[in-house]
Protein backbone atom coordinates (compact mmCIF):
# COMPACT_ATOMS: atom_id res chain seq x y z
CA UNK A 1 0.00 0.00 0.00
CA UNK A 2 1.44 3.13 -0.90
CA UNK A 3 0.94 6.16 0.83
CA UNK A 4 -0.95 8.47 -2.04
CA UNK A 5 -4.20 5.87 -1.06
CA UNK A 6 -4.68 7.16 2.31
CA UNK A 7 -4.56 11.07 1.16
CA UNK A 8 -8.07 13.01 1.49
CA UNK A 9 -8.86 16.41 0.66
CA UNK A 10 -10.18 18.68 3.33
CA UNK A 11 -12.83 20.87 2.67
CA UNK A 12 -15.05 23.71 4.05
CA UNK A 13 -18.83 22.48 4.51
CA UNK A 14 -20.06 25.91 5.62
CA UNK A 15 -22.05 24.98 7.94
CA UNK A 16 -19.98 26.25 10.95
CA UNK A 17 -22.38 29.26 10.53
CA UNK A 18 -25.97 27.02 11.60
CA UNK A 19 -26.68 24.48 13.80
CA UNK A 20 -29.93 22.30 13.83
CA UNK A 21 -33.37 22.83 15.69
CA UNK A 22 -36.52 20.52 15.48
CA UNK A 23 -38.85 22.25 13.35
CA UNK A 24 -41.97 21.51 15.64
CA UNK A 25 -39.83 23.53 18.42
CA UNK A 26 -39.86 26.55 16.54
CA UNK A 27 -41.40 29.83 17.99
CA UNK A 28 -41.61 33.78 16.94
CA UNK A 29 -38.73 35.18 17.14
CA UNK A 30 -36.43 32.08 16.96
CA UNK A 31 -33.31 32.37 14.20
CA UNK A 32 -34.00 29.74 11.21
CA UNK A 33 -32.66 29.27 7.95
CA UNK A 34 -35.69 29.87 4.62
CA UNK A 35 -34.41 29.29 1.25
CA UNK A 36 -31.18 29.81 2.62
CA UNK A 37 -31.91 33.10 3.81
CA UNK A 38 -31.31 33.68 7.92
CA UNK A 39 -34.17 34.78 9.10
CA UNK A 40 -35.85 35.43 12.35
CA UNK A 41 -39.65 33.88 12.46
CA UNK A 42 -42.53 36.09 12.61
CA UNK A 43 -45.55 33.50 11.79
CA UNK A 44 -45.50 30.00 12.99
CA UNK A 45 -48.24 27.01 12.46
CA UNK A 46 -48.69 23.42 12.75
CA UNK A 47 -51.03 20.80 10.89
CA UNK A 48 -51.95 17.73 12.18
CA UNK A 49 -50.91 14.67 10.77
CA UNK A 50 -53.38 13.72 8.05
CA UNK A 51 -53.92 10.59 5.66
CA UNK A 52 -50.89 11.07 3.75
CA UNK A 53 -48.02 11.75 6.61
CA UNK A 54 -47.26 13.51 9.50
CA UNK A 55 -47.70 16.71 10.82
CA UNK A 56 -46.51 19.78 9.10
CA UNK A 57 -45.16 23.33 10.29
CA UNK A 58 -45.39 26.25 8.10
CA UNK A 59 -42.80 28.86 9.04
CA UNK A 60 -42.85 32.19 7.89
CA UNK A 61 -39.79 34.94 8.66
CA UNK A 62 -37.94 38.03 7.77
CA UNK A 63 -34.41 38.21 6.26
CA UNK A 64 -32.20 39.64 9.32
CA UNK A 65 -30.29 41.75 6.69
CA UNK A 66 -32.88 42.33 4.33
CA UNK A 67 -36.28 42.45 6.14
CA UNK A 68 -38.02 40.32 3.07
CA UNK A 69 -40.11 37.93 3.88
CA UNK A 70 -39.99 34.08 3.03
CA UNK A 71 -42.45 31.32 3.97
CA UNK A 72 -41.54 27.37 4.01
CA UNK A 73 -43.04 24.33 5.42
CA UNK A 74 -41.39 21.50 6.90
CA UNK A 75 -42.30 18.33 9.05
CA UNK A 76 -42.10 19.03 12.69
CA UNK A 77 -39.90 16.46 13.22
CA UNK A 78 -37.43 17.34 11.09
CA UNK A 79 -33.88 18.98 11.76
CA UNK A 80 -33.69 22.73 10.53
CA UNK A 81 -31.07 24.86 9.94
CA UNK A 82 -30.70 27.95 12.02
CA UNK A 83 -28.28 30.49 11.68
CA UNK A 84 -25.65 31.22 14.34
CA UNK A 85 -26.76 35.14 14.57
CA UNK A 86 -23.59 37.20 16.56
CA UNK A 87 -24.66 40.71 18.18
CA UNK A 88 -21.34 42.98 18.92
CA UNK A 89 -21.74 46.29 19.77
CA UNK A 90 -19.77 48.84 19.25
CA UNK A 91 -18.45 52.55 19.99
CA UNK A 92 -18.42 54.79 16.75
CA UNK A 93 -15.71 57.37 17.17
CA UNK A 94 -16.31 58.81 13.41
CA UNK A 95 -18.28 59.24 10.58
CA UNK A 96 -16.97 59.92 7.36
CA UNK A 97 -20.05 61.93 6.21
CA UNK A 98 -19.11 62.31 2.24
CA UNK A 99 -18.97 58.19 1.57
CA UNK A 100 -20.69 57.15 4.98
CA UNK A 101 -17.83 55.07 6.36
CA UNK A 102 -18.36 54.20 9.88
CA UNK A 103 -14.74 53.89 12.07
CA UNK A 104 -16.06 51.88 15.10
CA UNK A 105 -13.90 50.57 18.28
CA UNK A 106 -14.86 47.61 20.20
CA UNK A 107 -13.91 47.39 24.49
CA UNK A 108 -10.89 46.44 23.84
CA UNK A 109 -9.87 49.53 22.00
CA UNK A 110 -9.92 47.32 18.47
CA UNK A 111 -11.02 49.09 15.42
CA UNK A 112 -12.85 48.48 12.25
CA UNK A 113 -13.23 50.84 9.31
CA UNK A 114 -15.15 48.29 6.47
CA UNK A 115 -18.63 49.32 7.74
CA UNK A 116 -20.69 51.81 6.32
CA UNK A 117 -24.29 53.82 7.09
CA UNK A 118 -26.96 51.58 6.60
CA UNK A 119 -29.02 52.35 3.59
CA UNK A 120 -31.84 49.87 3.27
CA UNK A 121 -35.58 51.33 3.64
CA UNK A 122 -35.83 49.58 6.81
CA UNK A 123 -33.05 50.86 8.26
CA UNK A 124 -33.13 54.32 7.74
CA UNK A 125 -34.25 55.38 11.01
CA UNK A 126 -30.98 53.68 12.28
CA UNK A 127 -29.20 55.51 9.73
CA UNK A 128 -30.39 59.07 10.83
CA UNK A 129 -30.05 58.11 14.75
CA UNK A 130 -26.40 57.58 14.03
CA UNK A 131 -25.86 60.98 12.14
CA UNK A 132 -27.80 62.52 15.02
CA UNK A 133 -26.13 61.13 17.86
CA UNK A 134 -22.78 61.49 16.35
CA UNK A 135 -23.26 64.87 15.06
CA UNK A 136 -25.06 66.34 18.83
CA UNK A 137 -21.69 64.80 20.37
CA UNK A 138 -23.01 64.97 24.06
CA UNK A 139 -23.24 61.10 24.53
CA UNK A 140 -21.14 57.88 23.29
CA UNK A 141 -23.26 56.82 19.59
CA UNK A 142 -23.52 52.56 20.61
CA UNK A 143 -23.94 50.86 17.07
CA UNK A 144 -24.92 47.28 17.09
CA UNK A 145 -23.68 44.84 14.51
CA UNK A 146 -25.39 41.98 13.32
CA UNK A 147 -23.09 38.98 11.86
CA UNK A 148 -23.83 36.26 10.43
CA UNK A 149 -20.65 34.32 8.58
CA UNK A 150 -19.23 36.77 6.47
CA UNK A 151 -21.92 39.15 6.20
CA UNK A 152 -21.74 41.90 8.40
CA UNK A 153 -24.78 45.01 8.61
CA UNK A 154 -25.34 47.90 11.51
CA UNK A 155 -28.78 46.54 12.43
CA UNK A 156 -29.54 49.33 15.79
CA UNK A 157 -27.94 52.32 17.52
CA UNK A 158 -27.94 53.57 21.51
CA UNK A 159 -27.28 56.46 23.10
CA UNK A 160 -24.41 55.31 25.87
CA UNK A 161 -23.06 57.72 28.91
CA UNK A 162 -22.26 61.04 28.29
CA UNK A 163 -18.95 62.06 27.27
Amino acid sequence: MSDNENEFEVTDSGATTTNLVEAGRLKNGSPVMIKDHPCKVTDFSTAKPGKHGSAKAMVGGKDVFTDKMYTETFGTGDMIPAPILEKTEWTLINLDEDDGTLTLMDQQGDTKEDLNLPTADHLSDVAKNIKRIFEEGKRECLVTVLKWGDKEQVASVREGSEQ
